[in-house]
Formats: C-alpha cells, structure tokens, sequence
C-alpha cells in the first residue's frame, strides 16, 4: 500500500521548482474529472503548489466551481498523488505570455506511488531550435509563482 502524508517530501518540493510536466486533475460542473497538462508549477514549501492556469481552459472553470484537485507528479525516480484545495490567489499574472491565473493548491494529501523493483522515468520537454527565449519566460512566471522573498 503506498505512504500518505499531509506534505510533500523535501525531495519532492526540490523537484518542484518549475519546469516539471504535472497532470492536474480537476471537476467539472458535472461531477466528472478533467485533466490537463501543466508545466508552470512551483512548490512554495511543503504544504503549497502554485500554478499558472490558462484563463480561458476549463481548469481555472472548474477550480473556481469546486476547488478539489489532484496532481501527478512524474519524475526519474518517483511517482507521486497530490489532493488539495485550490484557489485563485492573484486574477491575472504578471509574467505569463498569455492570460494566467496564479492558482495556489493547499496541500492536502500525498501518497508515494512508487512500488518496489519499478524505475520510473519521468516525461519531460524542451524548446525547439529558435524558441530558446521561451526559457527565459517560464523563468519570470517560475519566480511569480514562488512569489516575493519572506521577509521574516
């Protein structure tokens, strides 16, 4: 049976400072599950994943209707089911090239996939010849959704 906790593991938030493709799952005004592909996503800490969510897809829609989401994480080595709460924290962001919601997930559960004797190798992506710049912008939305510098 796989490990629950209420927060992520250090290695788990570490891998979470952006550029990690997550498969957000949410629910529609009909009960039933939706999922997209995200790759603007930050863990703040522990407790707490931002993203940057389209303002024009169905996730922003049914995020606002319900708030329930789960996230899977994919990586080399590891596997993991995120649930939380989601709400909207800032309406429209700053750095992103097209209009974004900053949505902050309050982490809720976490649960280890990974089984014993299984090397997972986690999905990833890169930018072809000529769209290097677009690493420079998901740099600036990478920093927002981190958000300012504690200052305690």
């Amino acid at each position: 049976m796989a490990e629950t906790a209420p927060e992520m593991p250090p290695h788990l938030v570490q891998f979470l400072l952006g550029g990690q493709a997550l498969v957000v799952a949410t629910v529609d005004q009909q009960g039933a599950p939706r999922t997209t592909l995200m790759t603007w996503a930050v863990a703040r800490n522990s407790r707490t994943l931002t993203l940057a969510v389209d303002l024009r897809g169905h996730a922003l829609r049914n995020i606002r209707a319900n708030g329930k989401v789960a996230v899977e994480v994919l990586g080399d080595e590891m596997c993991y089911g995120l649930r939380g709460t989601a709400v909207v924290e800032k309406e429209l962001m700053q750095s992103a090239p097209f209009p974004c919601a900053l949505v902050a997930v309050r982490i809720e559960d976490v649960r280890d996939h990974a089984a014993a004797g299984v090397q997972f190798k986690g999905p990833s992506y890169s930018f072809d010849a000529g769209k290097e710049h677009r690493k420079g912008v998901e740099e600036t939305i990478f920093d927002e959704l981190k958000g300012p510098t504690p200052t305690i």
